[in-house]
Parts: structure tokens; C-alpha cells; sequence
């Protein structure tokens, strides 16, 4: 199949895809008034996407009233099916909205693994633990290598699984050592919430008598999985703290739009990370906390927290938050490079250029890098995931 009159980078192109891969981009054969951009798909790097089945389910709670109020007893009554559900909705959400990837924390995995097959996503589909789970840990192993046959039934190599820690106040020392050793043995990533509350920071200065990375470098973890370190928020960081994820070549993952809600905090040290080597990416949390799944919200919020709180219009230009998006985040999956070019998988979504907040963009006078940056300042700062003509996937 051909897509005609796309703008890949500013100049207008045709892109071939024969058997889900780019077989050919040439000039455009035809210049009809019925333009649209091209852009990879993002990467959504913390989610909980059964979620959606709690959309905005306790908000006005600080978090540890909303997970403990609200969500811990909304969850208990969730069925294998309803998971089955909640994530193929959110599978829906995220293709609508332009993500074809995600990695994602929640229970009765299997379902959630072959909700994202069905709709030919990719990524790391994770089991949440916490210290609770540990009365069975055979249990625990027995549901991932479940998840692992899943994935091997399907014969999806672009979908994995892990076991993750939910937190460190959920999962004691011990079972965090534990949960290191298995990554590391299995070669998983090692996806955990870090670092997301103030109350969270200084409970574990008070009980470990260091914040809450230095508490896991302590215990060895980093040493043990190394680059496959996924923190989500990572909000409240010292600058010893972020050299550790630095030295280990860590990801971390802000979700701008849950701190946000929850009130957890706004000053998340993207430059000061970056500069670190820390992998930087961008998740939305779950429908519960974040509301929806739009990752082109969240890369607005992103971008305009910290042009804020630095006080500095020219942080983080459209740019660059897209990248986070999508290059940073298939780096943390180790998924492949999903650039719109020949010989890569067709991971692409479309804008139509006739929408209202892309009027006034001179298509036909504009250098192709300026028409290009002009159309993600638009995309990021006007517009939102509803925007999206079609995601090809």
C-alpha cells in the first residue's frame, strides 16, 4: 500500500509499505491540496492501561489516600476478563492517540499481553508485586513464566515481560534483592515507581537513613540491572541520586500529567538528568491517575513545566520532547529504531494539515526544517492525540 502526500521531515513524500515494512519513499506524484505529516509513533514508557476501567477514579486524593481509598479496593474486584478489557480499551486509546508502544505495570499479565498482540503493539507487559505476593513466591515465578508462554505462543518478539517491584514502601529490602537477582537472571527489564512523593523521599531517609536511589544502590540493585533500570517519576531526586542513575545508565520516566493531579510535585530535573546520561522518557501514568493516555498531551505538559519552573522559554523546544517520546523510549524497551525510512517496520501516524490549528503553516514557501518545526510546535502546543488522522501499525 502506498500513503500519498506525506511530509516526512518537511519535504512531501509517498511511502510505500509492503507487509508491515517501508519498501520505498519517493518525492510526492502528486501535489492535490490533501497534505498530511508523517511522524514515528511514541513510546508511553508507565502505564497502568487496564486503568482505563478507573478512569479518574478518585481524584482530589493525595496519592497514598487515592492508591489505599480508592484504587487497592477498586482493583480487588477486577476479573481476568475485566483486565482483558481495560487494556484492549487502552490499546485503543493509545493507537488512536499515536502510541504504539508502552510499558506497563498491573496483574493477570496474560491478558494485558494478548489485548497488545491483538492490536499489534509492542513492549513490556510487567507483573506488579508488592511484599504481599511474597507469601507465594513460586506463585510470583509460576505467573511470569506464564506470561513468558504467552508471548511465546504468539511468536511476538516485540512484546516482553518482567516482574516488577510496585514501590519501595510495598516491597521490603529482601524481596527488592530478590526482584534484582531475577531481572538479572532472566535478563528482564526492572520497572518500579522511585522517588514519586516528597512523604515517599523523606519516609525512607527516616527508616534507611539515604533517599530512596541511594536506598537501591545500597541494596545492589543497580548494580545488578543496570541499563534495564526503569524508574517511573523520579520526581524527588538529589544531585548524588542522579549521578547514580547516570553512572548506571538508568531510565527514568516522567509522568508530568499524574504528579500533576495527584499533587505529588512539578519539578521534575530533566536537564539536570539528561546532562547525567540518565534515558530520559515520558509515560502517562494510568486512566486512574493521568485520565487519559494522550502522550502528545503529556509532551506539551512536559515541555511547559519546565519552561516554568526554570523560568526559560527556549527548555526543552517541541523538538527535543519528541524525541523523549519516541527515540528515548524504544531505547529503554530495546525495541528497534522506528524512523520513517526504507527496510524499518511501519510505525507511523498521520496529520492532516487542514485542521484548524495547523492553518496559516506555508506548506509550499518553507524550508523544509522550518516547515517541520513549525508543524511540531503546532502538534505539541495546539493540538492533542485527538488530532491524529491514522496510526499505521
Amino acid at each position: 500500500m502506498t500513503y500519498t502526500n506525506l511530509y516526512i521531515n518537511g519535504i512531501l513524500s509517498d511511502i510505500t509499505v509492503e507487509n508491515g515494512i517501508i519498501t520505498n519513499i519517493a518525492d510526492a506524484s502528486t501535489h492535490d491540496t490533501n497534505r498530511a505529516v508523517a511522524l514515528p509513533t511514541m513510546a508511553n514508557m508507565h502505564t497502568h492501561s487496564a486503568m482505563t476501567l478507573l478512569r479518574s477514579a478518585g481524584s482530589g486524593l493525595p496519592l497514598f489516600r487515592w492508591l489505599n481509598e480508592t484504587i487497592l479496593p477498586a482493583e480487588k474486584k477486577l476479573s481476568p476478563e475485566d483486565i482483558y478489557q481495560g487494556s484492549k480499551d487502552a490499546c485503543e486509546e493509545m493507537l488512536h492517540t499515536g502510541t504504539s508502544a508502552f510499558n506497563d505495570m498491573y496483574f493477570c499479565i496474560d491478558k494485558t499481553i494478548l489485548a497488545a498482540h491483538q492490536a499489534s503493539m509492542e513492549g513490556n507487559i510487567s507483573l506488579s508485586v508488592t511484599d504481599a505476593d511474597f507469601d507465594d513466591s513460586d506463585k510470583i515465578v509460576a505467573q511470569y513464566m506464564s506470561a513468558v508462554e504467552t508471548i511465546q505462543k504468539l511468536d511476538n518478539p516485540y512484546i516482553s515481560t518482567s516482574i516488577s517491584p510496585h514501590a519501595i514502601y510495598t516491597v521490603s529490602g529482601k524481596n527488592l534483592i530478590y526482584l534484582a537477582d531475577f531481572a538479572h537472571e532472566h535478563n528482564t527489564l526492572f520497572h518500579i515507581h522511585i522517588s514519586e512523593t516528597q512523604k515517599e523521599r523523606e519516609d525512607c531517609i527516616r527508616q534507611h537513613g539515604v533517599p530512596p536511589v541511594i536506598y537501591l544502590e545500597k541494596l545492589g540493585v543497580l548494580d545488578k540491572v543496570g541499563d534495564r533500570f526503569i524508574g517511573a517519576h523520579a520526581l524527588w531526586l538529589d544531585p548524588d541520586e542522579i549521578k547514580v542513575l547516570g553512572d548506571h545508565n538508568a531510565t527514568v520516566v516522567h509522568c508530568p500529567n499524574s504528579n500533576l493531579k495527584l499533587g505529588s510535585g512539578y519539578h521534575f530535573l530533566y536537564t539536570e538528568l539528561r546532562d547525567a546520561g540518565v534515558n530520559v522518557t515520558l509515560g502517562t501514568d494510568g486512566c486512574a491517575s493521568s485520565d487519559n493516555l494522550d502522550m502528545i498531551e503529556a509532551m506539551k505538559i512536559m515541555s511547559l513545566l519546565q519552561k516554568g519552573s526554570r523560568y526559560d522559554p527556549s527548555v526543552l523546544p517541541a523538538a527535543e520532547v519528541f524525541d523523549i517520546a519516541t527515540k528515548n523510549g524504544r531505547k529503554a524497551l530495546h525495541l528497534p529504531d522506528n524512523s520513517i525510512a526504507v527496510g524499518n517496520k511501519a510505525k507511523f501516524f498521520t496529520v492532516d494539515l487542514d485542521q484548524r490549528v495547523f492553518k496559516g503553516i506555508d506548506l509550499d514557501n518553507s524550508a523544509p526544517n522550518e516547515l517541520h518545526s513549525a508543524f511540531l510546535n503546532r502538534l505539541i502546543y495546539a493540538a492533542n492525540g485527538e488530532y491524529i488522522t491514522k496510526t499505521i501499525c
